[in-house]
């Protein structure tokens, strides 16, 4: 205790702190201060280098040494970005398929025709290269498959019972996947049209070729499309039910002779045989 008391007062002394010149010894500067003054301004002096040296480290151009990248990507980030966007371009790409389905319908070309002149070439890969093992993700959606395939036939069936005829005539022309596919219906003039399923309109408008034409979008990929028509019903965007009259026949469009409705039927961007699906007897 009384060493400590002892180095308290020795501390409190002034002292006198000088430099000189060792050619001649003389006094160049000097000054007093005690011990304790001595120790604060050290003091003082390291906490502002500690700041200053914090400043450099955090703010400096050294910081990326000392601190953590933000904008390094995660290789799980990296994973799940990559699947969203490849999730994306399939959206994509099944709606362009959509927009080119629509087109052909509207053009009287079957797809397979548009799809060869605006679609992009198939390339070719080295199958050597795939991995034969299978994933759990490819397991899964393989399996999924198979479950679409056992399920297909019966839920098929019951969208056909479903459908209603569009309209009562006779067939003057019938389904021809190349050339004409959709049926031609012979029927009296000013008849109602109507909706062989429920669903929403997606076109209605008028062309040179085939007049008045209207098409609907129903459930499970199915396209139901009815051309040369007096006069259309509905707009785009109306929801519509089965049997709601949704067009005039007529005789509209370079490609009509007489009153009649062409009637088509797609299923998944393809045109199918509207005799498979209605009982037109």
């Amino acid at each position: 205790m009384r060493k400590i008391r002892h180095f308290l007062k020795v501390l409190q002394q002034p002292k006198k702190y000088a430099a000189s010149n060792p050619s001649n010894f003389e006094e160049t500067w000097s000054f007093t201060a005690t011990g304790t003054q001595i120790i604060s301004l050290l003091v003082l002096f390291l906490l502002i280098f500690g700041v200053l040296f914090s400043l450099l480290v955090i703010k400096g151009p050294f910081s990326g040494y000392f601190t953590k990248n933000d904008k390094t990507i995660e290789r799980k980030k990296l994973e799940k970005q990559y699947v969203e966007l490849e999730d994306l371009r399939k959206k994509v790409q099944s709606q362009e398929n959509y927009i080119i389905s629509i087109h052909t319908i509207l053009s009287g070309n079957t797809v397979k025709d548009t799809l060869s002149k605006d679609s992009p070439e198939v390339q070719s890969f080295d199958m050597s290269k795939v991995d034969p093992n299978s994933t759990e993700n490819e397991e899964q959606l393989a399996e999924k498959v198979k479950e679409n395939l056992r399920t297909h036939t019966k839920k098929k069936k019951s969208i056909v019972q479903s459908f209603a005829l569009p309209v009562k005539g006779v067939i003057s022309q019938k389904f021809d996947r190349q050339n004409h596919p959709g049926i031609d219906i012979v029927t009296t003039k000013d008849r109602n049209v109507l909706a062989c399923l429920s669903g929403t309109v997606i076109y209605s408008g008028y062309t040179q070729k085939d007049g008045y034409i209207l098409i609907l979008d129903h459930a499970n990929g199915y396209l139901s499309v009815y051309k040369h028509n007096k006069t259309n019903l509905k707009q785009v965007g109306t929801k519509v039910q089965m049997n709601d009259p949704i067009a005039i026949v007529g005789t509209t469009g370079e490609n009509s002779s007489g009153p009649h409705l062409h009637f088509e039927l797609w299923y998944n961007q393809n045109a199918v045989n509207p005799e498979d699906y209605l009982d037109f007897n």
